[in-house]
Parts: structure tokens; C-alpha cells; sequence
């Protein structure tokens, strides 16, 4: 690292593949999208952070809901090297994270979060008092199930044995110099999007859009709560002028060596 600027790699663990209306808002019918499910790796001489802590093992129940949602077995998640794992091969210790950053609240993105016993825990404030205590809706969304979203044992470290590490992120809020957060929503109520500044510019990572396609076809996520907040997060996105690096476009590592976006 040439300055105290952050430096930014994806940590691709698995992959799955979903129905291609559920990416792109009605259209892609007749497609399937490969999305590839990732950490990703913030660090500088002063910070190690990750968003998202990743998923090491399969859980049969989620792959069953996916694989009845999807009508099909190629929905269940494929494993690769764990987080934890690549982490080692940077010569980086689960005590040395410093940060964890949570965006959605979903087992693919806190399963291992127990592995960080050292890592202050940021979860926005408004998205835990959603998932806590939902809003009356009559609107159900039928890939999610509560108990899978957050797994037991997950909400049980992050209540009681992570409680004192836990930072409550508001709407708009910066998380260390040079990473801010920003609440979006779109795909869940907790969803963020995260600009890290880097030496070669800013870098904005959200799970708002699933692909790069939909931000350059200006096409929003097919799994939307709210198309208003698309076409704010849309407009956030093209205003930022940053490299955009949605949260599940597994053609990034294909395209990245070892994943990195930003030295």
C-alpha cells in the first residue's frame, strides 16, 4: 500500500445460481445467473475489514429452500476455499480483523462471524430494528426464511457473547476514515452500500445490485423491495463516479487477479 488509502480484494467462498428475473427486474426469463458469494477484504496500515463475514459450510435447510424457490438442485450454494482460508494465505489471523461490516442479514454473510473474536461488528441501526421488529406488510417474500436468514447460533454470539463489539451504523455514517456507509435497502432493509477510498479512487461495494449489468443497463435487481430505492441507489451510484462493485457479479474474480480491485 503506497498510503494510508485502503486496499481491496474479493474473497469469493461459493457460488450459486439463481433464475434470471430474480437479478434483472422483469426480464433475462429464460437464463439462469451464476452469482459468486464473497467477502470482501479492507485493509490499510491501520484497519482489516471485511464486509461480510462469509458462509464456510453448507446449511441443508437454506440449500432446500433455494433449490424448491428455484425449482431447481444448480440453486444450492457450491463451496469453495473459506474465508478464514484465504485470509491465511494473505497471512492474516481471524484476531487480526479489525471490522466486520454486515450487509444483508443473511447466512451467507454472518455464518462465520464467530471466527472474528476481535472484529467490532457494524450493523445498520435502522435494518436491525427492521429485521427485530418488522413493519406491518402484506407482502411475503418466499426466498427468505427468518430462522435461515440469521442462524441461531449468529444471533446468539452477535446478542450476547459480541454484544460489547457491536456499532449501530446510522442511515448515513462513516465507519473509519476513508470508508463511509450508506443505507439503500433495495434488496433487504439492511442493505448498504460501502465507498472505500483507495489510491486509485474510490471503490463502492453494495449488494443493492447483484451484477454490473444492472447498473450499466440501468436495469434494477429483479429481487427488489422497492424500485424507488433502486432508482435512488442507481442515481447514488452514477453521481459517485467510484468503480462499482455490486455483491454477487461473479464475473469479478474471473476478470480480477486474485481478486483485487484496488493495491
Amino acid at each position: 500500500m503506497k498510503d494510508d488509502r485502503y486496499s481491496v480484494r474479493i474473497l469469493e467462498y461459493g457460488r450459486a445460481d439463481v433464475r434470471g428475473p430474480e437479478v434483472f427486474w422483469m426480464s433475462h426469463w429464460d437464463e439462469w445467473v451464476t452469482l459468486g458469494f464473497s467477502s470482501v477484504l479492507v485493509r490499510n496500515r491501520s484497519r482489516c475489514m471485511l464486509i461480510n463475514a462469509g458462509m464456510s459450510q453448507a446449511d441443508p435447510a437454506l440449500d432446500r429452500l433455494w433449490e424448491d424457490y428455484s425449482g431447481h438442485p444448480r440453486a444450492r450454494m457450491r463451496f469453495g476455499t473459506t474465508v478464514c482460508g484465504q485470509l491465511r494465505a494473505l497471512d492474516i489471523a481471524p484476531h487480526d480483523v479489525t471490522d466486520v461490516i454486515v450487509s444483508p442479514f443473511q447466512a451467507y454473510s454472518v455464518s462465520d462471524i464467530g471466527e472474528f473474536t476481535g472484529a467490532t461488528v457494524h450493523i445498520l441501526r435502522s435494518g436491525w430494528a427492521e429485521f427485530l421488529a418488522p413493519s406491518r406488510s402484506y407482502l411475503r417474500d418466499q426466498t427468505q426464511v427468518r430462522e435461515l436468514s440469521v442462524p441461531r447460533r449468529v444471533m446468539d454470539h452477535v446478542l450476547f457473547d459480541a454484544w460489547h463489539r457491536v456499532n449501530f451504523l446510522e442511515d448515513e455514517d462513516t465507519i473509519a476514515p476513508g470508508v463511509t456507509s450508506l443505507a439503500v435497502g433495495v434488496h433487504h432493509a439492511e442493505s448498504l452500500a460501502i465507498t472505500v477510498s483507495t489510491s486509485t479512487g474510490a471503490v463502492v461495494w453494495t449488494d443493492g445490485i447483484f451484477t454490473r449489468e444492472n447498473f450499466s443497463s440501468r436495469t434494477p435487481l429483479g429481487l427488489s423491495r422497492s424500485l424507488e430505492e433502486s432508482s435512488r441507489l442507481q442515481g447514488f451510484l452514477e453521481k459517485s463516479g467510484a468503480v462499482v462493485l455490486p455483491a454477487f457479479d461473479a464475473t469479478l474474480t474471473e476478470e480480477l487477479a486474485h481478486g483485487v480491485v484496488a493495491n
